[in-house]
C-alpha cells in the first residue's frame, strides 16, 4: 500500500549507528505488532528477526545501515554490511534487511544503498530480501548461482 503524503513530501536519510538501536527495534516491533498480532507468535518471531537487538548491534556499527524518516518521524531502515571477496569481486555491500511503511519508502532506501554502494566504489550489492520488480531501473537480476550451506551448530 503506497504513502501518498512520503510520494508529497521529501524522505530525509541518514546513516545510523549503535546510538539509535532503540529507535530502531521499537519502529520494527511496532511493525511485527501490526503483522502478527498473536503475541506468542510474535515473541517467537522476534527471536529470530532480523532486526533483534544483537543483530542491531552488530550491523549499527558498521556505518552501512540507514534510516528513513518523514517528518522527523522513522519511517524505515535498512541493515547492511561491506565484505571483501565474495564471488570473485572485491567489494560487495549485503543488505540484510529492509523495513519499511510501504513500498515507496522501501524503494527509496534501495536506491540509497545503491547509490552508496556506487560512491564507495563497491561491485555489487547483494540483496537478501528483495523482488526483482524492486531492482529493475538498475537491471537487477537473480543470483545464477546456489549457495550451499553447511551447519556449524546443532540443530
Amino acid at each position: 500500500m503506497s504513502n501518498p503524503e512520503a510520494n508529497r513530501k521529501e524522505i530525509q536519510f541518514q546513516v545510523i549507528g549503535p546510538s539509535d538501536i532503540d529507535e530502531i527495534y521499537a519502529f520494527a516491533e511496532r511493525r511485527s505488532l501490526q503483522a502478527i498480532p498473536d503475541e506468542t507468535a510474535r515473541t517467537f518471531f522476534s527471536w529470530s528477526a532480523k532486526w533483534r537487538r544483537e543483530a542491531l548491534e552488530h550491523y549499527l556499527k558498521l556505518g552501512w545501515s540507514f534510516v528513513a524518516r518523514l517528518e522527523g518521524e522513522t519511517v524505515g531502515f535498512f541493515l547492511a554490511q561491506p565484505f571483501m571477496f565474495f564471488r570473485g569481486q572485491t567489494q560487495t555491500v549485503w543488505v540484510e534487511h529492509i523495513e519499511s511503511t510501504d513500498e515507496h519508502v522501501r524503494r527509496a532506501l534501495m536506491e540509497i544503498v545503491v547509490r552508496v554502494g556506487r560512491e564507495k566504489h563497491m561491485q555489487r550489492v547483494l540483496f537478501a530480501e528483495a523482488q526483482l520488480g524492486d531492482l529493475a531501473v538498475w537491471n537487477g537480476r537473480a543470483a545464477e548461482d546456489v549457495l550451499f550451506e553447511v551447519k556449524t551448530t546443532k540443530g
